[in-house]
């Protein structure tokens, strides 16, 4: 039994002395750790800051996003209505020189006609011709006031493009 109790003993000798080699192995790495305590601290202080920085700067950039893509839609908003208000003047404007062509058209057919009625009727010979002076023909284009005139179911736009073409000219 001695042997048998001396054997047990180097073995329970040989398990404490790895007990106290491992113990004295962690002592010694939780002195480092709160020794590395204040360090880790400013670390995750460090880091929870900088974690704050970036998500306010997400904020600021979502917010900067939203608020943009907001301009761009009221310059859409803006550019799309402007694009229908020109498609609108444009074709009054085509209507309006088409009326002003043709009312053209008609003044000089209707002064060149006049003139050759004024031709025929008093067509002189002799020494009255040589005196009789060229008498302007009526048949000038028609004011811009003559032609608003004529142009009563004119939209308001139509008028006032009316007017200034009338000042211009």
């Amino acid at each position: 039994m001695t042997l048998i109790s001396i054997l047990l003993d180097l073995i329970l000798i040989g398990l404490l002395g790895a007990g106290i080699t491992y113990a004295i192995k962690l002592t010694q790495q939780l002195a480092d750790m709160r020794a590395h305590r204040a360090d880790m601290e400013r670390f995750v202080f460090s880091f929870n800051a900088t974690v704050n920085r970036a998500e306010a700067g997400i904020r600021g950039l979502k917010e900067a996003a939203r608020s943009s893509g907001d301009d761009i839609e009221k310059l859409i908003e803006k550019g799309s209505l402007l694009r229908d208000e020109l498609l609108y003047l444009t074709e009054s404007a085509d209507q309006i020189a088409t009326r002003l062509s043709d009312t053209a058209g008609r003044a000089t057919r209707a002064g060149a006609a006049a003139a050759e009625a004024q031709n025929v009727k008093a067509a002189p010979s002799g020494p009255e011709k040589k005196q009789e002076k060229a008498v302007p023909s009526s048949s000038a284009p028609p004011s811009a006031a003559s032609v608003l005139a004529e142009m009563k179911t004119a939209s308001t736009a139509e008028r006032e493009l009316m007017r200034a073409l009338g000042k211009l000219g």
